[in-house]
């Protein structure tokens, strides 16, 4: 795991200098869905998107560990950015977990100057925008707020996929943005052979 140098690379992916997809497995914009055997308290049961994936290692943030946390209340100089923000706060990960991460869609991703991290989803570390994206965006369908991120060094997360830590998934819109992110390991777990089916099913909701 890393810390500093972690964010920084945050920070750079959000600014838009994003490294091309290599020809692997893992890439940006994929669902990494803890095996029932990771029991890691920081990974278990959860489900990872990749938020950029490259020879430096991998950043990623948790979807599916809401909490009851109000963000601004954690985090009181987002009070006037949150405005009417209705959405609860985000367990990303135990990398800097006084930070916060954006994913945003709909029409409040048009405030973003982030990188797009799969399908019309963008990602954002910018505070500043947050009052403009709490006003442009339909709730939580359209804007979910992270504390914390997670990464791996180099080579790191590809040894725990050899070992079985982890199935790998396509992400869309529709899974990143769950209307019951609890949910979301168990609906995703086992499925990595059957992964069309898994979109299709989403989708048809």
């Amino acid at each position: 795991m890393m810390t500093i140098r972690t964010w920084v690379a945050v920070a750079a992916l959000a600014c838009g200098l994003t490294a091309p997809l290599g020809a692997q497995t893992i890439g940006n914009g994929v669902l990494l869905v803890a095996s029932p055997q990771l029991t890691d308290v920081n990974f278990a049961r959860a489900v990872v998107l990749v938020l950029r994936h490259d020879e430096n290692g991998t950043i990623g943030v948790v979807l599916n560990r809401p909490t009851n946390l109000v963000p601004a209340t954690v985090f009181p100089e987002l009070v006037e950015g949150a405005g009417t923000y209705a959405g609860t706060l985000f367990r990303g990960g135990p990398i800097a977990p006084t930070r916060v991460l954006y994913l945003v869609r709909g029409l409040a991703a048009a405030t973003v100057t982030g990188p797009e991290v799969l399908d019309k989803v963008f990602l954002s570390i910018d505070d500043a925008s947050l009052a403009d994206m709490t006003r442009l965006a339909d709730g939580t369908d359209d804007l979910r707020l992270y504390a914390g991120h997670v990464a791996w060094a180099p080579g790191q997360l590809q040894a725990e996929i050899g070992i079985g830590g982890w199935e790998i998934l396509p992400a869309t819109p529709e899974l990143v943005f769950h209307e019951d992110p609890g949910t979301l390991w168990t609906e995703l777990e086992g499925q990595a052979g059957d992964g069309a089916n898994v979109v299709a099913a989403v989708r048809s909701r």
